[in-house]
């Protein structure tokens, strides 16, 4: 049924009665009980006015003209004019910033599957990448106002923690601290554009390693993408 016209086919006065009528026509619909030619040929008011009248009358009382317009279909909510983000990205950072300090103190404090030599200057200590846990499992360690919270957002506990992959990697369910001496390059050609956009991308945001992980960044200052420190922010 179409509301939209620029002009109205029917008097004023028949509002409620042409309310009556796609009601009446809805409800058809929702039984299966519409009469075949309407599926057809579709709904015209001026085609079913004169049975309708009969039925109700040249008017309705001044009560049912007014809330006529809102049966039509009870209980339908029509979309919000602005649709709500709910993806994570709209949580307030400190928010973000401690369920990932949270998520990463629980992986670091569990035993270790395995450790790899930090050999980057000179240094020979092994670099702590923790264990790896299920989201059920990072999922339990958390209070239940985080919990909450992540509930109302699409995704969840596992969207936040893939937004933050530069500390996180999470792969058939389960979830790893990013080690970036493992990162591959692509072997295939990036496009100008893309390349582009990894170069002024370049230490325009923290390490989120260097600052935080009891054994710093895996990688030296060079060759990480992050900024080890605020001097060498772009």
């Amino acid at each position: 049924v179409s509301l939209i016209g620029k002009t109205r086919t029917y008097p004023p006065t028949e509002c409620a009665l042409i309310d009556k009528q796609i009601t009446q026509y809805i409800n058809n619909r929702q039984t299966c009980a519409g009469v075949t030619s309407d599926r057809k040929v579709g709904f015209n008011p001026k085609d079913h006015t004169d049975g309708v009248r009969e039925e109700a009358g040249s008017e309705l009382p001044e009560d049912e003209t007014e809330t006529a317009g809102t049966i039509w279909m009870p209980g339908f909510q029509p979309r919000q004019k602005v649709e709500q983000i709910r993806n994570c990205a709209s949580l307030p950072q400190d928010f973000v910033d401690d369920v990932v300090l949270d998520v990463a103190n629980l992986l670091l404090n569990a035993t270790p599957q395995e450790s790899f030599p930090n050999m980057h200057d000179g240094n020979t200590n092994t670099w702590n990448q923790g264990e790896s846990l299920s989201l059920k499992e990072v999922a339990e360690h958390l209070n239940k106002e985080t919990l909450k919270r992540l509930k109302s957002e699409y995704g969840g506990l596992q969207t936040l923690l893939k937004n933050n992959h530069q500390v996180f990697e999470v792969l058939n369910g389960r979830v790893h601290i990013r080690d970036w001496r493992k990162e591959k390059p692509s072997r295939r050609a990036k496009p100008e554009v893309k390349r582009r956009f990894s170069a002024e991308a370049f230490k325009t945001r923290l390490c989120w390693f260097f600052i935080h992980h009891p054994d710093g960044c895996s990688l030296p200052s060079e060759s990480c993408p992050y900024a080890h420190g605020t001097e060498e922010l772009r």
